[in-house]
């Protein structure tokens, strides 16, 4: 197991980690998409080519599924590595975790705050789910949402944020527990701590992180030759866009009407044809350990990485934004736009200036992320060498 692990782990810094960076960050657009469509699109009785672009339109859902199986592709790597390495601390874990999180985060909420408020003075926008106020707040930036609060103001996509956080806790306490040499106690502890956990965060949390464990079973996959096959390679892309299509249809009573009790296998179907499609994706690229200088500089790789690196920052402030923005709209007497070529090249361009704003965003919040992390880090270490100094430990 562990074999497969270091072969997956290999592969993962090679050329794959172009096309993962991707999808990414067309599944950070594809979920601004779904979010933008109802607020500029009036859609009525279209023809087949308009219900198919607003069908796209609705890809938003997937969209997280497929978040939460990269995020525990990936996170769950740097764990198993850690662990694999021996240099495992509970320390650097939650530094990184909270780096991560935080320098997007408490930007995105203050800027949800200011947005609802503006919005709620100068033409009446709902103001959204704070009526707790600060309680909201502080909730959202423990990541209580869709627990013990709502999502803050109309930034509703924050819930995914949740689960997220409560996952990247839960899966290193389940591993210690089940780690070979783990005393008895220690597996106690931690089995009762994870049960605490799953008990808070209730059952349709405790669900998506199913979905989340799907991107760790990637990681243990053997690298099978027969796979390394374009039309593998194809085939597995396309049962990942059926099962991506049947969401949207689902949701809009096209298919399978009780779409209540039907949709957590839909969720499931689609995270496995993920999972499939990833897995070929890397047995198709099984030569390639590294990601040579030349392929890193091509145009395809560049968009990969832009995209990449202001997803987060997409994700987390595209709907107070949108939200702003359509309460001016309305104001000047906008009710929607009639499906059409030339609608959906506006919402193109909506589209487009919106990824430049989170961009800009990014640039003073993700992209300082390795600079938050050095200056805690360095803090920690100075503030530990103080206290042993102070307590007559000579250091150096």
């Amino acid at each position: 197991m562990w074999t497969n692990f270091r072969k997956i782990d290999s592969l993962l810094g090679g050329k794959v980690s172009i096309y993962l960076d991707f999808i990414r960050g067309i599944a950070a657009i594809l979920v601004l998409m779904e979010h933008l469509s109802p607020m500029i699109f009036a859609f009525a009785n279209e023809g087949p080519i308009i219900k198919m672009l607003y069908i796209f339109n609705l890809l938003g859902g997937v969209s997280v599924r497929i978040f939460f199986i990269l995020s525990g592709l990936f996170i769950s790597r740097s764990i198993l590595k850690a662990i694999d390495t021996r240099s495992w601390s509970w320390g650097s874990y939650l530094i990184n975790r909270f780096c991560r999180l935080y320098v997007v985060l408490v930007p995105a909420l203050i800027l949800t705050f200011i947005l609802d408020w503006l919005g709620s003075i100068l033409w009446g926008t709902p103001y959204g789910n704070t009526k707790d106020g600060l309680l909201t707040f502080v909730g959202n930036l423990f990541f209580l949402q869709e627990i013990f609060v709502e999502p803050f103001g109309t930034n509703h996509p924050l819930w995914s944020l949740s689960c997220e956080f409560w996952y990247y806790i839960l899966f290193p306490l389940l591993l210690l527990m089940v780690k070979r040499g783990a005393k008895k106690s220690t597996r106690i502890i931690l089995l009762g701590l994870s049960s605490l956990i799953f008990i808070m965060i209730g059952i349709r949390i405790g669900f998506y992180f199913f979905i989340w464990l799907m991107g760790t079973l990637i990681l243990f996959l053997p690298i099978i030759t027969p796979l390394k096959n374009r039309l593998v390679l194809v085939t597995s892309f396309l049962i990942f866009c059926l099962a991506s299509l049947i969401r949207p249809l689902v949701l809009t009573g096209k298919i399978l009407e009780d779409k209540g009790n039907i949709m957590p296998y839909v969720d499931i179907f689609i995270g496995l044809a993920f999972v499939l499609f990833t897995y070929v994706l890397l047995n198709f690229h099984s030569s390639d350990r590294n990601t040579s200088f030349e392929q890193s500089k091509t145009l395809f790789a560049r968009i990969s990485r832009l995209l990449a690196n202001f997803a987060f920052s997409l994700y987390l402030i595209h709907q107070p934004i949108l939200n702003f923005v359509q309460g001016w709209a309305k104001t000047k007497g906008f009710s929607g736009l009639k499906p059409s070529i030339l609608s959906f090249t506006i919402e193109g361009i909506l589209v487009l200036t919106m990824l430049g704003i989170a961009w800009l965003f990014s640039m003073v919040t993700e992209a300082r992320t390795q600079k938050l992390r050095g200056y805690i880090i360095k803090n920690i270490k100075r503030k530990s060498a103080t206290s042993l100094q102070k307590g007559g430990v000579r250091i150096g």
